[in-house]
């Protein structure tokens, strides 16, 4: 079909182009020949009139264009999903699709976990993919990569509609076992103990707990340093160390390990999670009913 002289396919083939930066990726993911997305390639190029992506060494790289144009591609693909596609009488039982969340590893492991038994029951053809936060969630919403962010508010994408999830205090634990666990956790004693630190993923980000924390009450030494929550347990058993987590992960966590959970023995702000989607989505009924769905069940 061709819209104003341009075949509106090319417009898939354009978005994956820019994706992949390689004719042969983009032609595996289109599931087309080499030459076939070459063609669509050369198409994209007679019709703008200038490169879109050019060869640099073994990769192609979009020119100035291209980079402007891929993210608007990516918008309008998404809105046709998200407002044409969809049928209009929603019924989650019948929905048959694949929704991908990147979520912050508090949310992953509690409230997610609890989303994904509930849309066994409620919606048995979804499938939920869910992912660590990495790097520029607003690109990726942009990209249409990700449906929707489960996120602390300070990681949130400023150019996306978002709405509040919940707000979570934090908690310490350390090993029921440990001469620790058996005395008052008081300021001066939580700041003198080892810790098992975290740095959250590949950008090794410090939790905002520990920032508050340290600007407060004095720096925090610990023997061993983890790139997520879940491994805080681990490393906190059978030693006199402390870890400091989201209260709703520590409990949980206490309840199959031998850990004894603490308040946190001053007081610092609860951390607040929010749930956002691609502005393209504000139509996408399904989306809409999974995001109602996580706010009821947070």
């Amino acid at each position: 079909m061709r819209f104003r002289g341009l075949d509106l396919n090319l417009l898939v083939a354009l978005e994956v182009l820019l994706d992949e930066g390689s004719v042969s990726a983009a032609a595996r993911r289109l599931n087309l020949s080499q030459a076939a997305t070459s063609n669509a390639l050369a198409r994209l190029r007679a019709h703008f009139g200038e490169d879109l992506l050019v060869r640099v060494g073994r990769q192609m790289v979009p020119t100035d264009r291209g980079r402007r144009l891929h993210g608007e591609v990516a918008a309008v693909l998404r809105q046709i999903e998200a407002r044409v596609l969809v049928p209009g009488d929603f019924d989650p039982a019948a929905q048959d699709r694949q929704i991908t969340i990147m979520a912050a590893e508090a949310v992953s492991l509690g409230l997610l976990a609890a989303v994904s038994r509930d849309l066994r029951r409620r919606a048995p053809k979804v499938t939920l993919v869910v992912r660590p936060l990495g790097d520029n969630p607003q690109a990726r919403l942009d990209r249409g990569e990700i449906d929707l962010l489960a996120i602390p508010l300070q990681y949130a994408a400023g150019d996306h509609p978002r709405a509040p999830l919940y707000d979570e205090a934090f908690s310490v634990i350390c090993w029921r076992e440990a001469e620790i666990a058996a005395r008052p956790l008081t300021p001066e004693a939580y700041v003198a103990a080892d810790h098992v630190l975290l740095q959250l993923g590949p950008d090794r980000k410090t939790p905002i707990d520990r920032i508050l924390i340290e600007q407060l009450h004095g720096q925090l030494s610990g023997s061993v340093t983890v790139s997520g929550h879940a491994a805080v347990p681990w490393h906190v058993l059978a030693t006199e160390r402390l870890g400091t987590l989201p209260e709703r992960t520590a409990q949980q966590f206490a309840e199959v390990l031998p850990l004894a959970v603490r308040p946190l023995p001053f007081d610092i702000p609860a951390n607040r999670l929010v749930l956002q989607w691609g502005r393209h989505a504000d139509g996408d009924a399904g989306l809409h009913w999974l995001r109602e769905l996580m706010r009821d069940l947070a």
